[in-house]
């Protein structure tokens, strides 16, 4: 009988915290303050979104580490890449859920420090995320950024799967610019 009772307790524990991973109230940005800039000036670039005309255009790189976990699904932002205000972010999720996530790029909404808001259609973005994987891609804005933005927030907004984040969506604030 006191075998039963403890089982019994110890399925309710683990459904409390299962219920809490998938609430999406553990939800933290984990920004590393330890990100570094780099300038390059070549004609070149690793993708075709950033090249320009012009001969001199000059890449500006910031790395780091700018996160967001919600429930099962966390996104990463680990590159920015910036040329003649074009601007490309490095994204990776991670779906340490049992079941696949799809997270669209059409759902994708990029916002800067000064309440613009950025189409990234153009993005080499899958969107599937099979579950216990991580997928890698990139976000490229459709518009060049406007004079005196320092930062961007990144919102995946249309999150599907039997595990997505309570709202269906998961956003990551404070990406900075390479200057």
């Amino acid at each position: 009988m006191i075998a039963i009772a403890g089982v019994a307790a110890g399925v309710l524990a683990l459904l409390g915290v299962i219920e809490y991973a998938l609430s999406g109230n553990n939800s933290a940005a984990q920004p590393n303050v330890t990100a570094t800039t780099t300038t390059s000036n070549g004609v070149e670039t690793p993708d075709g979104a950033l090249e320009t005309t012009e001969p001199s255009a000059e890449t500006k790189v910031t790395t780091g580490s700018f996160k967001q976990q919600r429930g099962m699904l966390t996104i990463e932002v680990t590159r920015v890449e910036a040329a003649n205000n074009r601007v490309k972010l490095f994204v990776t999720a991670t779906n340490a859920s049992q079941a696949r996530m799809t997270l669209p790029v059409v759902g994708i909404a990029v916002v800067d420090d000064l309440n613009r808001t950025y189409a990234a259609s153009s993005s080499k973005w899958d969107g599937l995320v099979t579950q216990g994987t991580t997928t890698s891609g990139t976000v490229v804005l459709d518009e060049k950024l406007g004079t005196g933005v320092n930062s961007l927030t990144l919102t995946f907004g249309s999150i599907s799967g039997q595990f997505a984040p309570t709202g269906a969506a998961i956003t990551v604030t404070g990406i900075p610019l390479p200057k």
